[in-house]
């Protein structure tokens, strides 16, 4: 059963963008966040922690070990729903992204690959599609229409996990994809809403909507963003991890 978290946070908090693997990155963002905000902060994820980065099992389990340890959430997002699927048995398309943590997986032995098994599908599968914080901030991992929210329909979920797409493709074979955030309406009682899997170059921030998804895993920078303070934190990639013309 699908569902929405409605979370109610006294101590301070950040959402991060898409870390992709970006293990290192998401270390040192932490660290730099918890000297600014503290040491009881709390770290919401926008999803898509793995592919396409070198660290990706890492990063997928130090994330679970941060939410058993009451530290993190995170969001559902189109890869990790994707390795769920192939975790499952399920027949998807392997890409080159997602090649990576498939290769890191299949390079466990077998014991510890059926124990990695179990816990990944357990954890992904209790991950709400969206989280609503302190009534004001909604986190989506590709972002959420104001209708959307207070459902946990399908159609819900394919927004909030793939977004809105035009129907064309790019010259790199990607489908196009619709800004949702220019026909947004918003008022005094509009909430933020902080959200992914569209790469920008710096946070894209329209109609009370924020992008951070900043392209960590292409070498630029991965991003979090404190909704109450309305300030930005951002962490240089060490390298490039990944390119679309691989």
């Amino acid at each position: 059963m699908e569902y929405y978290l409605n979370l109610q946070l006294k101590k301070p908090y950040i959402v991060v963008g898409d870390i992709h693997g970006c293990h290192n990155e998401f270390k040192s963002l932490i660290g730099v966040a918890k000297d600014k905000y503290g040491e009881d902060l709390i770290v919401i994820s926008v999803g898509d922690t793995i592919d396409r980065g070198d660290y990706n099992l890492k990063t997928l389990l130090y994330t679970i070990e941060l939410y058993y340890q009451k530290e993190y959430y995170e969001v559902k997002s189109n890869h990790l729903n994707k390795f769920v699927r192939w975790l499952k048995g399920n027949n998807v398309n392997i890409s080159y992204g997602m090649q990576k943590t498939v290769s890191e997986f299949l390079a466990l032995n077998k014991n510890l690959q059926e124990e990695l098994r179990e816990k990944i599908i357990s954890y992904y599968e209790a991950l709400p599609l969206y989280i609503v914080v302190n009534n004001n901030v909604v986190v989506a991992h590709a972002g959420i229409k104001d209708e959307f929210i207070g459902r946990a329909d399908k159609q819900v979920k394919s927004f909030v996990l793939y977004g809105e797409t035009t129907g064309k493709y790019t010259e790199k074979g990607f489908p196009e994809r619709k800004d949702w955030t220019k026909d947004r309406k918003v008022d005094e009682n509009s909430p933020k809403i902080v959200y992914g899997h569209v790469v920008f170059d710096e946070p894209y921030i329209n109609n009370l909507c924020y992008g951070i998804d900043t392209g960590a895993c292409l070498g630029n920078k991965l991003t979090a963003y404190n909704p109450e303070k309305d300030e930005f934190i951002f962490i240089k990639s060490e390298k490039v991890y990944f390119t679309f013309e691989d």
